[in-house]
């Protein structure tokens, strides 16, 4: 039994949703004579199959035949994601000879018809999908075009409704401290001296939690103090193909985010906020961490208090290494530091050697490699001239067997580049080289990759007004033995 909730049912709880359908199902199983051996309830409603454990471990129960079929409420719930999950649980089940039974139908796929009413099936509940996302979608936009702000109230509001809108109403007592925040800066005061300012004065978060530099700079770059809603400044991006699909957020470009009016009140008049804007710009260091990426980065803690030292360019753009603790060990120039640690690394990174990389596989490897290969291959041209009846037959339209045959083409793009890329002759083995090779050669982000295969940690202590060079570093290697 596969027990998953719909978007249809979001007025109801997950609880209470999943408890009955068990009932309905459990009922429904007892009148037809099935025996039910396990139950996956899925908690967690992913777009993506990769997103749902259960579905997971489902398909990989089948795929070993320990089923005779999956009973679920509707073709629905195994899946409307793209049409690669779609058909991956789709064949999974078909291969394994694993029926899909709901109250309405029964589903065998290796039945033509069957299996053409399951496709189908698939289809129409991954448009109806898309329609309710779409829906979602646009009812969000236009909320936020009327001024409606849908995110958690920042520091200085709490949440409020206009009409059928949800909005913000000021707190008093934290919107002064915002204020007072927002007065310091355009005075000339730091986000450091400001956080000791705020914290002394006895203003706390939310949580009760302190204040510290980055909340003092998220609340100083936050429009919602003049009245406005920044809208769209992250985006999701998605990489990868099956299991190793992954996704993350990243900053939208500029040109891509919306500033629009809101219906809450400002805490901050607009000429108090330009006047902050225009010093922040003045003062702030752009740094690139593809190309500037601090090769020490999480590797140098404080010997004091455990923390890890920050790189912070200051002092006319001289970069230094700092303990983030207030009045712990003093900051130390990065050149000074890494020319130390260079010094004492200097004859172990002569004596390490750099692998080369391995070869292709060969043998039985291959072998096997050329048989998956194979059989990819034959399912690709079954696919094929399945598509092919189906748009004879009428079920598929012209553009939705496109649609299938783009798919079907990209799949077998991918298939064609691995299995070249299975079947390529080894590279030529490249000259030895060293550590200390590597390291010259490399930018920072291929020192920084290099330091964490040698070193474990590096405990750092200075002492509060000595010289520049007046440091001591401890440095604790990886077990090479």
């Amino acid at each position: 039994m596969y027990l998953r909730k719909s978007r249809a049912e979001e007025h109801r709880s997950l609880e209470e949703t999943l408890s009955k359908h068990r009932a309905a199902l459990t009922a429904f199983a007892r009148r037809q004579g099935l025996t039910i051996t396990d139950v996956y309830e899925e908690v967690i409603s992913g777009e993506s199959l990769f997103a749902r454990p259960q579905m997971l471990r489902l398909l990989e129960a089948a795929g070993a035949g320990r089923y005779d079929a999956v009973l679920c409420m509707d073709m629905q719930r195994l899946g409307r994601g793209g049409m690669y999950d779609q058909g991956f649980i789709l064949d999974t089940l078909k291969e394994s000879g694993t029926l899909i039974i709901t109250p309405e139908r029964t589903y065998d796929l290796a039945a033509e018809l069957d299996e053409q009413a399951a496709e189908m099936e698939t289809f129409l509940s991954r448009s109806e999908y898309r329609m309710i996302a779409k829906r979602l979608r646009r009812g969000t936009l236009q909320a936020v075009q009327n001024g409606a702000y849908l995110a958690a109230a920042p520091f200085g509001y709490r949440k409020a409704r206009t009409g059928r809108l949800s909005t913000l109403e000021i707190v008093p007592e934290e919107a002064e401290c915002v204020r007072y925040i927002f007065r310091l800066y355009a005075g000339g005061s730091g986000c450091t001296r400001i956080e000791e300012a705020v914290n002394a004065m006895g203003w706390r978060g939310r949580r009760g939690s302190r204040f510290n530099r980055s909340t003092i700079r998220l609340i100083l770059s936050n429009p919602v103090y003049i009245g406005k809603i920044r809208w769209n400044r992250t985006e999701t991006v998605r990489s990868g193909v099956g299991a190793e699909r992954t996704k993350r957020v990243v900053l939208s470009p500029p040109d891509k985010i919306w500033l629009l009016e809101g219906r809450h009140p400002p805490i901050v008049s607009q000429e108090l906020w330009d006047a902050v804007q225009a010093r922040r710009a003045e003062r702030s260091v752009c740094v690139d961490n593809h190309r500037a990426a601090c090769p020490l980065a999480g590797l140098v803690r404080c010997a004091r208090c455990g923390r890890s030292l920050i790189y912070q360019g200051k002092n006319k753009g001289v970069p230094y290494l700092r303990c983030p603790t207030k009045g712990c060990c003093a900051g130390a120039k990065y050149d000074l530091v890494e020319q130390a640690l260079l010094a004492r690394l200097e004859g172990l990174m002569e004596s390490v050697p750099v692998s080369a990389p391995p070869e292709p596989p060969d043998g039985p490897e291959l072998a096997a490699v050329r048989r998956r290969t194979a059989l990819q291959f034959a399912r690709l041209a079954e696919r094929r001239e399945r598509l092919y009846r189906l748009v004879e037959e009428g079920v598929y339209s012209p553009t939705l067997f496109s649609q299938r045959m783009q798919a079907l083409e990209r799949d077998a793009q991918a298939l064609e580049l691995a299995a070249a890329n299975a079947e390529a002759p080894p590279p030529p083995p490249e000259p030895e080289r060293t550590a200390l090779d590597c390291w010259r050669a490399a930018g920072p982000a291929g020192k920084r990759a290099l330091l964490r295969t040698l070193i474990r940690e590096i405990v750092y202590e200075k002492e509060k007004k000595t010289k520049p060079a007046e440091f001591s570093l401890t440095v604790i290697l990886r077990d090479f033995s």
